[in-house]
């Protein structure tokens, strides 16, 4: 998962006692995605854009002496110190980021930080790239960014854009939250409920997961 230093994680671990029927997901992320294409329409790299929801953009800039004017804009020294922050994932979490072509996974490389900015409403905002390997050129391509448990939940409503292809496509398909809630009931209750699950959360990110489909003309 992303990470939490002990400021923001003991917030948040309070603010869920408070709330036991919110403890998941914790954090709410927009997602957005940029393909980058070779010269033979071939997807060589993605740039993935989180914008965090407000809490915890307001929790992250506390924790990392952000913005102190309160102004919303980000100097340069404070964009060099923390620019990456969110790179550093923890073990079961690889960035979330799931590209298939032909039913078959494509193989994504490390993440490398491209920007850090706080936007008018407060929220940071960060992108980064990641090399892509084993892409066929022509064919669609189908995305989804998730937090398999659903520690953070990823919405695909931000750009979804193919660089310098307006022939290109990107078709959103909405998660069937109906069917998820029905998994995730059903996974509590083997568990023996909401209280048990705190400790063992079932791994059902995946059935709240958008879908972005591109397809290109050439």
């Amino acid at each position: 998962m992303l990470p939490l230093r002990p400021l923001v994680l003991s917030f948040c671990l309070s603010l869920c006692a408070a709330l036991p029927g919110l403890a998941h997901p914790h954090i709410f992320v927009d997602a957005g995605l940029r393909l980058i294409r070779d010269a033979e329409g071939r997807v060589t790299a993605v740039e993935v854009t989180w914008r965090y929801d407000e809490l915890y953009s307001l929790l992250l800039a506390e924790d990392y002496g952000l913005d102190p004017d309160y102004d919303l804009q980000l100097t340069e020294a404070e964009i060099a110190a923390t620019l990456g922050f969110d790179l550093n994932w923890s073990a079961g979490f690889e960035g979330g980021l799931v590209l298939r072509q032909g039913g078959a996974p494509l193989e994504i490389g490390a993440p490398e930080p491209v920007s850090l900015a706080m936007l008018e409403t407060g929220q940071l905002q960060t992108t980064h790239r990641r090399p892509v390997l084993g892409a066929e050129p022509g064919a669609a391509l189908e995305a989804q960014v998730y937090d398999p448990e659903f520690y953070i939940a990823f919405e695909m409503i931000l750009e979804m854009e193919v660089a310098g292809a307006p022939g290109c496509a990107a078709e959103l398909i909405r998660a069937d939250l109906d069917a998820a809630y029905a998994v995730l009931e059903r996974a509590l209750d083997d568990i023996g409920g909401a209280v048990a699950a705190e400790d063992n959360f079932p791994a059902v990110g995946a059935y709240f997961a958008d879908r972005v489909v591109f397809s290109c003309t050439g």
